[in-house]
């Protein structure tokens, strides 16, 4: 019961970590045939974390609603209410990637209905979590970081996922609607992003590095441009199969906007090894679970570069693909590790698992 108590949404970055390392050794190109074994394995183990922590925050919504009504109104712990569809998206598209292996066919529409439901989640943190920022957070252009990238960014992970479901549709009509529902999620989110993304710039040209705490922030900024991509790439590849008149155009538009991401994505993972390597430096980077955000945002940018490899098949982008998922695979290892040390840590603690030590200081600096 304490568990549930304390328990707040930046819990689920450890989902979209997992899951998105799990669909990367899926899909690895030229990935050996036991990394996709073990890629389906770390998805079954996602797909029940995921539940569990689905079960938690249902359970805390419950047990102390007063609770979770703080949680919205809080500038920090808000932010993450935008990890909960980017943590079910993963298992979403496990469900078309590896499900099929497991459940047959009946994989397919398990995974269109928790897409749905997905959607609407993202929906309401794009529009509900900014909507609070403007009317109850106390934000500060000295106290901004990438984590308010993270109601926003859901939207277009969504859209990136959607790409997988459309080559199921039969209707052409579905095809057609879907796609064009896909192109304004990804609108309502990538533009936006940009935004901020312009905005962080400036903050960090004003009020220099964020404090420690916070420190692995920056890497979020990989998210948003690694999931525009995604975007881009599933448009690019379903535009034959809902407008064969404009599939040429949309194609090549789609893949040259995305390789313009890709080079501004490279800007931004270039600074956020410098401001990581600053940290280590100065030995200031202690461990929360904002490592996590180590994993998603580098995974998503991977599974980018992989879906312009099968585009393009240049060796620049099967190198790079290769590279960001040794880099993802050593992170994930690293902040997994961490976090069932700090676990059991928290577990012999006169406390319990959510222990006020361990428990607080994650929740207040949770990117």
């Amino acid at each position: 019961m304490r568990m549930v108590r304390t328990f707040t949404p930046n819990w689920f970055t450890a989902g979209m970590g997992t899951g998105i390392v799990a669909v990367d050794a899926y899909l690895l190109p030229h990935g050996p045939g036991w990394l996709s074994e073990v890629g389906t394995g770390l998805w079954i183990f996602n797909l029940i974390l995921v539940s569990v922590l689905i079960v938690l925050m249902i359970g805390r919504s419950v047990v102390d609603p007063h609770g979770v009504k703080e949680i919205f109104h809080d500038p920090l712990q808000s932010m993450f209410f935008g990890a909960i569809p980017m943590a079910m998206t993963t298992v979403v598209n496990g469900f078309f990637d590896m499900g099929p292996r497991f459940l047959g066919s009946a994989a397919y529409h398990v995974g269109a209905i928790l897409w749905v439901v997905n959607a609407a989640i993202a929906l309401a943190s794009v529009f509900v979590i900014p909507f609070l920022m403007f009317i109850s957070h106390d934000h500060r252009l000295s106290h901004m970081t990438a984590a308010w990238l993270m109601p926003i960014v859901p939207a277009e992970v969504v859209a990136a996922s959607s790409g997988i479901l459309v080559p199921h549709l039969t209707a052409l009509a579905l095809r057609q609607d879907l796609f064009i529902g896909t192109v304004v999620l990804w609108a309502l989110s990538v533009p936006m992003a940009f935004l901020l993304l312009g905005t962080l710039f400036l903050r960090l040209a004003l009020h220099n590095l964020p404090p420690q705490e916070m420190a692995i922030s920056t890497w979020i900024t990989l998210g948003t441009l690694g999931t525009g991509i995604m975007g881009l790439m599933m448009m690019a590849k379903d535009s034959s199969l809902v407008f064969p008149g404009l599939a040429s155009a949309i194609a090549g538009a789609a893949t040259l906007a995305a390789i313009i991401l890709w080079g501004l994505g490279l800007w931004w993972f270039v600074h956020s090894m410098l401001i990581s390597a600053y940290y280590l430096w100065r030995r200031s980077l202690p461990f929360n679970l904002g490592w996590w955000g180590l994993t998603f945002p580098l995974g998503v940018f991977g599974a980018g570069t992989d879906l312009l490899y099968h585009a393009l098949g240049t060796a620049i982008f099967s190198w790079a693909a290769a590279t960001f998922f040794l880099m993802l695979a050593l992170f994930w290892i690293l902040v997994a590790t961490f976090t069932v040390r700090h676990l059991m840590h928290a577990q012999r603690a006169k406390h319990g698992v959510m222990n006020d030590a361990i428990g607080a200081d994650w929740a207040e600096n949770a990117i």
